[in-house]
């Protein structure tokens, strides 16, 4: 069973629970729904025991379970912190996930503040938001997150059931479906072309592409390079880790790996990977368009 790092997050002085004035609730998740007396014994247990025992009722209640965002960005070797737990589920099972989420395995569904949905856009819009801490400030809550399948529009034939990363030795839900490596590039560009240039879900797309092509396809330690400094490029290689990247990407073009119906993501993707293109000039939504 793969093992990952979950981050370990210090209670803060007062309990999740307690009266706020209108200043400070930019700086707690709200509960969307009255909590049961029973909420306090629930988050008794640790969040990744939480979160297995949750996706293992979704499991048994037939809900798809797709790996996405950090979980799926470590599996890469993006070396992110595993604050929360993100995964995709069919549109048309998303509403009664997270009924069974909140009804069956106690985790209230969080109410993001304003501050979080206009910098993290549609992450938080759109995300189901079960708060499995016990803390509900912004710096130290942490929530497993379902998202509908559609945002990221990964094809069946690019899913492949795989050991679910979990810190757990005996976990309850094993496998979970995951992205193949071009699958999730390929996704990553559509999504940006369906956002305005300076939207925030689209900066946020930009920062996790870079970061994965820093890792994942370059093998950089650090995920990036001062391209100026001559000496510490050519002691990490980076003109063969370069070349190497795009004979991968060379690769999955040919195969017919990267699922590109407008023939256009395939190149994108090459000409930013060779270092021909920037990230930031992918195409863009018209602002003026409804998302």
């Amino acid at each position: 069973m793969s093992q990952t790092v979950t981050a370990t997050l210090d209670p803060p002085s007062s309990p999740a629970i307690m009266l706020r004035t209108p200043k400070d609730m930019q700086d707690y998740f709200q509960d969307a729904h009255p909590s049961s007396p029973s909420a306090s014994t629930v988050h008794a247990s640790s969040p990744e025991q939480l979160v297995d025992k949750a996706l293992h009722a979704l499991e048994k209640a037939g809900v798809q379970l797709i790996e996405w965002k950090s979980l799926l960005y470590r599996r890469m070797g993006v070396p992110v912190i595993l604050k929360n737990f993100q995964y995709l589920v069919p549109d048309d099972q998303l509403a009664r996930a997270s009924t069974i989420l909140e009804e069956n395995e106690g985790l209230p569904l969080s109410i993001p503040p304003r501050l979080l949905l206009r910098t993290g856009g549609d992450f938080y819009a759109k995300a189901k938001m079960h708060r499995v801490s016990q803390y509900a400030s912004v710096a130290q809550a942490q929530h497993l997150m379902l998202y509908p399948a559609s945002l990221a529009s990964y094809a069946d034939a690019e899913l492949e059931l795989k050991p679910r990363l979990t810190a757990l030795a005996h976990p309850s839900c094993e496998k979970v479906f995951v992205p193949s490596p071009p699958a999730v590039y390929s996704s990553l560009l559509r999504m940006m072309r369906s956002y305005p240039r300076y939207n925030p879900t689209r900066k946020t797309l930009e920062s996790d592409l870079s970061e994965l092509i820093g890792y994942n396809l370059y093998g950089l330690e650090d995920g990036y390079v001062d391209c100026d400094d001559e000496k510490l490029c050519e002691k990490l290689e980076v003109d063969r880790r370069v070349k190497d990247a795009v004979c991968v990407v060379s690769a999955w073009r040919r195969d017919g790996e990267l699922r590109d119906e407008d023939g256009w993501i395939a190149e994108a993707l090459e000409d930013i990977v060779s270092g021909k293109g920037d990230i930031e000039n992918v195409p863009w939504a018209d602002p003026r368009a409804k998302l």
